[in-house]
This record gives structure tokens, sequence and C-alpha cells, in this order.
């Protein structure tokens, strides 16, 4: 069995098929297997884990590598950074710091979400405006965080609020 593996990372058997049966893809280089092989374990997202809370909002990604991704935002304090822990993992945009370069919070009391600094040096902007403090947040802000920019779709604030529905739920049950 010679076995090979395309540049979509299928493998399959080069014995028996002169390319990947399965999307057509020819055998890729050595170099490039290192690189492609490493990619999507650090730009992908982290794999979802069931979800302890329900989701407060929403980061769309409008411009740089992760164009198109959304990434979920939960109440409390979500980190975004180079470092694929991190709750919103940028590891491909060369300009993002490996630790957490700036964060975004959903305060339940207030019912509403606060852009603010990570640990790093690197700079970040809300709306081309540099962040140096807290910045409350609004409907369709951008966050830029390297060459990445995200765009703030909230779900929670003040006309709706998860806790608002459970006791709704509640009340109906009783």
């Amino acid at each position: 069995m010679n076995l090979k593996r395309c540049v979509h990372g299928h493998f399959y058997d080069g014995d028996k098929h002169a390319v990947c049966p399965k999307c057509g893809g020819e055998d890729k280089p050595a170099a490039a297997r290192v690189w492609q092989e490493e990619e999507p374990i650090q730009g992908q997202p982290k794999e979802p884990k069931k979800a302890k809370e329900p989701v407060a909002g929403w980061l769309v990604c409008t411009e740089g590598t992760f164009y198109g991704r959304i990434y979920e935002l939960k109440q409390g304090e979500n980190r975004i950074g180079g470092l694929p822990d991190l709750d919103i993992a940028l590891a491909l945009d060369a300009k993002v710091a490996r630790c957490c370069q700036i964060t975004v919070k959903y305060d339940s009391e207030k019912r509403a979400f606060y852009a603010g600094m990570g640990e790093a040096r690197e700079l970040s902007y809300v709306n081309g405006q540099v962040l140096l403090m807290d910045v409350e947040l609004e409907n369709r802000d951008i966050l830029q965080v390297g060459d990445t920019k995200l765009m703030f779709i909230p779900l929670c604030g003040p006309d709706f609020a998860w806790k608002e529905l459970q006791n709704k739920l509640t009340d109906k049950e009783t």
C-alpha cells in the first residue's frame, strides 16, 4: 500500500489511485504538507463545546484571513488573540499578538457589551479609534485586531436577556 495525502488532507492508496478519489486533489509536496497540516490546528476555532450558557452575541469576520467566519460570544469575558486556547483564536493573522490582545465582555446586569484591552502591547481598534480603555459596543461596531476586522452583532441587550426568558418559562411551568 502506498499511502498518500492529497492537498485537501484526504488519505488514499497511491497504488490504486493516481489522484484522490474523494476530491480529485493530487499529492502535495513535503514542504507544503508540513505548513498545510499545521494550519487547520492553529487557524481554526476550537471545536464547539456543549454550551454551559446560551450565546450572547457574535463577531463576524468582515476582513482578513478569517473572512466570513462567525464567532460566538458568551456572557462574561471573551478573550481574543493568537493562541488556540483563547475563546477566539486568530493564529493565522501574523499581526495578532499570541496572548490575549482584546476582550469583549457581556455584563448581564447592565445588559451591555464592552471591548477592552488584553495583555498585549499591540494596538486594537473599535470603529477606527485606538482602544485604550473599555468602550461600550453598539450593534455593527467594527473591532480590528491585527489585519482582522470583526463586526459585532449582539443578541442580548436592553430588549432581550436569557435570564428574563428563563424566568418567563419557569413562570409558565408553575
